[in-house]
């Protein structure tokens, strides 16, 4: 487990060290750019800036599917498949998984009372949760027609896309900030990648 995590904090470190030298190399030559010839780093930001809504993309993710026909037209079926998952997984549940092998397994990231604990929470939770399912997997085979009333009082449609328009308008003070005060901006554009440079340069040889 250790080697695992050791091994991935490693890998995540050199990606986010190789994006920061890019980053500030990046912000070095466009802050001298914008020094030697802004017209021609302005036509690239004009050319390459275009405005990507999320709107269209969420308004299909969140358009909705019944599935209460197809599974009441093979509520037997449904039902059987419901009650076999569950059945399974309360045996694996009661019968096959030691929380004792799970808090040693995870002993290092935290104290052993707190993961026993966490562990035992989880475990009454899923098999409360798979009791639930075997009942309802049952009521599908016998008689679906009693999810009605739970339907209608659970059934409602979450929309993914946010309710104020406003967040998800284009902000065009920056670009606006920069073609006013080319020069300011090239030269802490510049100075912000030379000190970045600079500063994993001297730890990097450190």
């Amino acid at each position: 487990m250790n080697a695992a995590i050791a091994f991935l904090v490693s890998v995540l470190g050199q990606t986010l060290y190789i994006l920061l030298l890019l980053g500030a190399a990046l912000g070095l030559l466009i802050g001298i750019m914008l020094l030697v010839d802004s017209q021609r780093v302005l036509r690239w930001n004009a050319y390459l800036n275009h405005w990507i809504s999320t709107g269209e993309s969420l308004r299909v993710l969140d358009q909705p599917h019944d599935i209460k026909r197809v599974v009441y037209r093979r509520h037997r079926f449904v039902g059987l498949v419901v009650l076999a998952a569950a059945l399974y997984a309360l045996d694996v549940l009661v019968f096959n998984i030691q929380t004792r092998t799970l808090v040693h397994i995870f002993s290092d990231l935290a104290k052993p009372a707190t993961l026993q604990l966490f562990a035992d929470g989880a475990r009454l939770f899923l098999v409360g949760g798979n009791a639930l399912a075997i009942l309802a997997g049952i009521i599908l085979v016998l008689r679906p027609s009693l999810f009605k009333g739970v339907e209608g009082w659970t059934d409602r449609e979450y929309a993914a896309r946010l309710s104020d328009q406003a967040l998800d308008a284009p902000r065009y003070q920056p670009d606006e900030w920069v073609r006013a005060h080319p020069r300011v901006a090239g030269v802490l554009a510049a100075g912000g990648g030379l000190f970045v440079l600079f500063s994993v340069g001297v730890g990097w040889l450190l």
